[in-house]
């Protein structure tokens, strides 16, 4: 159950990150496109991948087949995964300064112990709410 947790943690911290150019640099503005990305349209390639491999070589290789079809249709899993991972994860002291900075500025209760889900929602509060330059 825990996997499904981190998962389903993984997907909502994709939705809640903002897609901004505050958070450009950071790793998830990468990361989060690509899952997107691979939840489209893995599937599709991992049905072409078997059905050419099968129509090519034979039932011989119907083994290599699944199991190149079943790694890329576990891609977006792996995304999330990383995403939930990440998400649950304590920031690091630069980004719990900003996470502080933020909630001091919108005058919220501050986490003791913030998360990566904590600043997205605080980021995409922040965003929203402050004027530009106290970003």
């Amino acid at each position: 159950m825990r996997i499904f947790k981190t998962l389903t943690d993984g997907q909502h911290y994709a939705r809640i990150w903002p897609r901004h150019a505050v958070v450009a640099a950071m790793t998830e503005t990468r990361v989060i496109p690509a899952v997107a990305f691979a939840a489209k349209w893995m599937p599709a390639l991992a049905v072409i991948n078997l059905a050419v491999q099968w129509q090519w070589q034979g039932e011989q290789l119907l083994p290599q087949a699944l199991v190149t079809s079943l790694f890329l249709l576990s891609m977006p899993f792996q995304g999330w995964f990383w995403l939930g991972r990440r998400a649950n994860s304590q920031l690091t002291p630069r980004l719990h300064q900003w996470y502080k900075d933020l909630a001091h500025k919108l005058g919220v209760q501050a986490e003791r112990k913030p998360t990566y889900m904590h600043l997205a929602k605080i980021l995409r509060k922040a965003l929203h709410e402050l004027p530009p330059e106290e970003h």
